[in-house]
């Protein structure tokens, strides 16, 4: 068959969530052997390497706003593949074929503050569309659905469980020979400098294990979100000393946040949501001690792996991270099965049971 895959989240130069997902599906996907052709649909050409074969097709169909709904739908009703994958949430209002989408979390119900006016109508109104118009809706974890079917009770019938998956030829322990990337070591935050990751509560956080430990630092690595004025502000307003130990470089490109994730003591992730968490399955990829809340996803991705805190106390994550940095023994142990954790976790389970949903649907 003719399958019809969105892939304008997957071409975009800088990526964070949904924006990996889709870059990784994807590819994970074309290199699944098959006998059905592709057709990929985006608003520009890709600026990273995608599998290419005679049964892979690029459209590529220029337009900025609202791309999904107007140019994505005239394309695919002119010309209609048999089966349309959309891997983050927005499925074309005017498009009638079968579907499958990837819907990645319901942030905006609980956090509405974290989006402007106009993207928390616009999410209300596309997943509203997505769960109507689609086949089979994809999820990456059970809380998401939980969730869903919590809030688009018609849901549940028509929706699987699919985890994410990391790149085990990138996400990998350090090699002993790499140099770090700080002079000290360091607890690592890899996200949105934002207010619904919790970045306040890791610095309270790191004030407190700044009076035990005058050698570690702290790196928030990520682009600026929503409130994070607040965050800058409070980072301004810390004693000196303990402000010159935090680093912010920024949105960390893939091999840097991968040196970033090899070489750091602790990854500490205070997130008061998350549909499934892939920075935290990528951290235990690498060995890493991973300290994280122990709301939504987080538990179904870290399992025993992690220490997994409420994201409102201060002192219980500076006591863990401590814990970690005085105890050789529980650091070793942390970091082996961390490794043994993320082996649950595959990008060409996640493509096969993908493309079996896809498959599914065209053939209803």
């Amino acid at each position: 068959m003719t399958i019809g895959i969105d892939a304008s989240r997957a071409v975009k130069k800088i990526r964070t969530g949904p924006e990996n997902y889709s870059y990784e599906i994807i590819r994970a996907i074309l290199n699944l052997k098959s006998d059905h052709k592709f057709i990929l649909y985006a608003p520009h050409s890709p600026y990273n390497e995608f599998p290419t074969g005679e049964n892979i097709e690029w459209k590529i169909l220029p337009q900025q706003r609202l791309w999904s709904q107007y140019r994505l739908a005239k394309e695919v009703n002119s010309n209609p593949p048999d089966v349309l994958f959309v891997p983050s949430h927005v499925v074309p209002l005017m498009s009638h074929l079968p579907t499958v989408v990837t819907i990645h979390d319901l942030a905006f119900k609980y956090f509405p503050q974290s989006y402007s006016a106009f993207e928390r109508r616009y999410q209300n109104f596309s997943t509203g569309v997505s769960v109507a118009k689609s086949n089979r809706i994809i999820v990456p974890s059970q809380a998401t659905l939980t969730d869903l079917v919590k809030f688009y009770p018609t849901a549940k019938s028509k929706t699987s469980v699919i985890a994410h998956g990391y790149d085990k030829d990138l996400f990998k322990p350090a090699d002993s020979h790499e140099a770090s990337p700080q002079n000290y070591p360091y607890i690592l935050y890899v996200g949105r400098i934002e207010e619904k990751k919790n970045v306040r509560l890791l610095l309270d956080a790191f004030v407190l294990i700044s009076k035990e430990k005058k050698r570690v630092n702290l790196v928030l690595g990520g682009r600026n979100g929503y409130g994070f004025e607040m965050i800058q502000e409070k980072i301004k307003n810390l004693p000196k000393e303990i402000r010159s130990r935090i680093f912010q470089p920024g949105h960390l490109p893939r091999y840097d946040m991968i040196r970033y994730l090899q070489h750091a003591t602790i990854l500490a992730f205070p997130s008061l949501y998350e549909g499934f968490g892939l920075s935290v399955l990528e951290a235990l990829a690498c060995g890493l001690p991973v300290v994280c809340s122990d709301n939504s996803s987080l538990p179904e991705v870290t399992g025993d792996a992690a220490i997994l805190l409420p994201p409102s106390n201060p002192l219980a994550w500076a006591s863990a991270f401590s814990r970690i940095l005085n105890t050789p023994e529980l650091a070793t142990k942390m970091r082996q099965a961390a490794i043994k954790q993320a082996e649950n976790f595959s990008w060409q389970t996640a493509a096969e049971k993908t493309l079996l949903e896809i498959t599914h649907a065209a053939n209803k």
